[in-house]
């Protein structure tokens, strides 16, 4: 559990596209998973909900009244858009390079590996083995620095929008 002031006040978008960055939503906080109250509407400031692969994150207004394990950061990405880390992090290695075989390197700095993906087996999404995502996204950059690590790109969600 981390409190808001934990989280990254700046994010890069990956380490391919540094030019794209997000800025830590003053006055806004996140809760993931959702209440009746916050599934009807009646949540007090409650300003968007975010859907993603049963994955329900309720933004609000003010900071939370206690911090819990739900309770989450939210950024501002381009035309003010608001975003929520999940604490998942994309990393893609080398071209011929296996992600498993990095796992050792990887759990030294905190992460496990969440997610193999077969059809690209040199990149892999990664969660820090105690759940926090602030740590994962202060931890970005060590990511980075591994040896034949090519881009490292927290994972952020938004709500859908139309055309």
């Amino acid at each position: 559990m981390s409190h808001l002031s934990e989280y990254p006040a700046r994010l890069r978008a990956s380490t391919v596209h540094p030019e794209t960055i997000y800025i830590r939503a003053a006055g806004c906080h996140a809760v993931k998973g959702a209440s009746p109250a916050c599934r009807s509407g009646a949540a007090k400031g409650k300003v968007i909900t975010i859907e993603d692969e049963g994955n329900i994150y309720q933004i609000f207004e003010g900071e939370p009244k206690t911090p819990t394990e739900e309770v989450t950061a939210v950024y501002r990405g381009d035309g003010n858009l608001l975003c929520v880390p999940t604490g998942r992090i994309f990393i893609r290695l080398e071209e011929g390079l296996r992600a498993e075989d990095f796992a050792d390197a990887f759990r030294k700095l905190g992460f496990v590996i969440a997610q193999s993906l077969p059809y690209a087996p040199h990149a892999a999404w990664l969660e820090r083995e105690d759940g926090d995502a602030a740590a994962a996204l202060r931890s970005v950059s060590a990511l980075e620095q591994l040896p034949q690590v090519r881009n490292v790109e927290p994972q952020l969600l938004t709500a859908r929008t139309w055309r």
